[in-house]
């Protein structure tokens, strides 16, 4: 399978994986309705709202769909052409979004290809078409690869097709196929099972309205997450609906932000902030009475009390039955100064 050194991928100068900042993709989809005005619209405010990236789907009708195919219509009415794409590409290099795409087919990768995109997008509806994955991956440009509707065998052989014409630029995202998805639906632990099974950055891709998916998905090792992306859920269209808008995009992305902090490296040490409260809030060795210079130290005159400015407790065994060298008042600290060895 994959070179097991592959943990992360480059797009634009940003690094994706378990040692980066969350990569955000907002998904805009077909969301423009096919006018390259709202499309313009939908990559400004996904970059004010924070996003790395903004992804749209390219396409012919005509080249993945039948004519008789009860979408055949809906996907013609809102197919925007290459030179609009390459006008959206421009844009969102001007402005400091990256732009990429889904290509569902080989006349829409290869016209990609030609605009310059810096990444490609597989959906799952591909996942099983080799000649597609097998063309886009001789281009040697990195690809996310979607998994919905798959299992894992498809997912190694898909994985291996891009492996073999020497493309080891993968990541995978985890989605279910299903439009709006479920929270219950979501199977957020798959996440961990292609981390398991494949050396390359995995995330989600989100089909669903809730936004605490996503955070979950982040909070369990999601190294990027992709979620539709609409200026208005009321505008008409499928996918309007469930996608979430700028205001909640802008809220997301705060939080998801904030999950890496919250996170932390994982060393169990103590935080800055609480090393200035060891004292205070520890405990140590307290004369419990006025001890005289030459007496024992015993259960009757030792206490146990705040501050932590004398002898751990861990070491109350230890002094039982020393002498100490000096007067030691009530309520003051035991420390090794005063005991004679």
């Amino acid at each position: 399978m994959m070179n097991q050194q592959n943990h992360s991928i480059v797009i634009q100068n940003k690094k994706i994986g378990s040692t980066s900042e969350t990569y955000f993709i907002a998904e805009a989809g077909l969301n423009h309705n096919g006018d390259i005005k709202l499309a313009k619209k939908l990559v400004y405010e996904a970059y004010d709202c924070g996003a790395d990236a903004i992804k749209f789907q390219t396409y012919k009708s005509e080249n993945f769909l039948t004519t008789s195919s009860q979408y055949y219509n809906f996907f013609k009415n809102v197919e925007l052409s290459i030179e609009q794409f390459g006008e959206l590409n421009d844009y969102s290099k001007s402005i400091g979004i990256t732009f990429f795409s889904s290509a569902f087919d080989i006349e829409s990768a290869d016209n990609l290809k030609r605009i310059g995109i810096p990444c490609f997008k597989i959906a799952s509806s591909d996942l099983t078409n080799f000649p597609l994955i097998k063309h886009i991956a001789q281009m040697n440009i990195p690809i996310i690869l979607s998994t919905g509707l798959a299992n894992l065998k498809e997912i190694k052989e898909a994985m291996e097709i891009c492996e073999y014409v020497g493309n080891n630029n993968i990541a995978l995202v985890h989605s279910v196929a299903n439009y709006p998805t479920q929270p219950d639906e979501a199977n957020l632990l798959a996440i961990n099972t292609l981390k398991n099974h494949f050396a390359v950055p995995v995330g989600y891709s989100d089909n669903g309205e809730s936004e605490l998916v996503d955070l979950v998905a982040v909070s369990i090792g999601a190294d990027l997450i992709e979620k539709h992306f609409t200026l208005d859920k009321k505008l008409p269209g499928p996918d309007h609906s469930f996608s979430i808008d700028p205001k909640g995009l802008k809220k997301l992305i705060s939080e998801i932000r904030l999950i890496k902090k919250i996170k932390g490296n994982g060393e169990k040490i103590p935080q800055p902030s609480e090393i200035k409260n060891i004292q205070a809030i520890r405990k140590s060795l307290t004369a419990s009475m006025n001890i005289h210079k030459g007496d024992e130290l015993t259960h009757e005159n030792i206490a146990i009390k705040r501050p932590a400015i004398g002898l751990e407790p861990k070491h109350y065994e230890k002094i039982i039955g020393k002498k100490v060298k000096n007067d030691i008042l009530k309520d003051s600290p035991i420390k090794w100064d005063d005991i004679i060895e």
